[in-house]
């Protein structure tokens, strides 16, 4: 038997752009506000009969915010990475480095691989995180979900140094599917990797985890 309970974390305000999409307007730097959908899912509930405790997401949500609210996220590989920097440095904006890249899909697989860890530290292995819903706006979103202890990204939209953050992205490939389907619908971020030391009720004070 299997239970689930679902949580709608606000992510704040982002800007980013997709170099790589250089036929659309997408390759320009622009932002949305991002919400994320998490599914918890376990196989036993708590004491008090819950699959997650919501009110015990306080540290996850301050990480997420920190990682996207008023942030300009940008791919480790973005060919203009050092015009950034200098942006940074100038105190013009406040920069993440995301290694996996950007986007509603890879910020989904962020979302995802963040809140695991975070519901498998604290729940000591009893909850994991199904999937994660990650909206643009109310016609475009991208869901990544677990499948045999990997992570599948699916798209379903209207449109196929400094104290800089650098996100790590260690948690070895991912499987990407398109679908067609129309829609139905400062402290900076911690670094992120499996490395770091993790201690009950001590989150993020300079852990690095994922």
């Amino acid at each position: 038997m299997k239970f689930t309970s679902n949580k709608v974390i606000d992510l704040g305000s982002a800007a980013f752009r997709q170099w790589r999409s250089t036929h659309s307007h997408c390759q320009y730097i622009h932002g949305y506000r991002l919400t994320a959908d998490i599914t918890f899912e376990c196989d036993e509930l708590d004491e008090r009969n819950w699959v997650m405790d919501f009110g015990g997401l306080k540290d996850l949500k301050k990480t997420l915010e920190n990682t996207f609210d008023h942030k300009l996220v940008v791919a480790a590989d973005d060919p203009q990475l050092d015009l950034f920097k200098q942006l940074d440095a100038a105190g013009v904006v406040e920069l993440v480095i995301l290694n996996g890249g950007v986007g509603c899909e890879r910020f989904a697989e962020f979302v995802l691989k963040t809140a695991d860890t975070f519901a498998d530290e604290t729940t000591d292995g009893r909850v994991r995180v199904q999937k994660v819903q990650l909206n643009e706006h109310e016609n475009n979103y991208a869901t990544c979900y677990r499948v045999d202890d990997k992570l599948k990204v699916t798209f379903d939209s209207t449109q196929a140094e400094n104290n800089i953050s650098l996100i790590e992205d260690i948690h070895g490939p991912i499987v990407t599917e398109p679908q067609t389907t129309a829609p139905v619908d400062n402290p900076r971020a911690a670094p992120i990797g499996n490395t770091g030391t993790k201690t009950k009720g001590g989150w993020f004070e300079g852990t690095t985890w994922g």
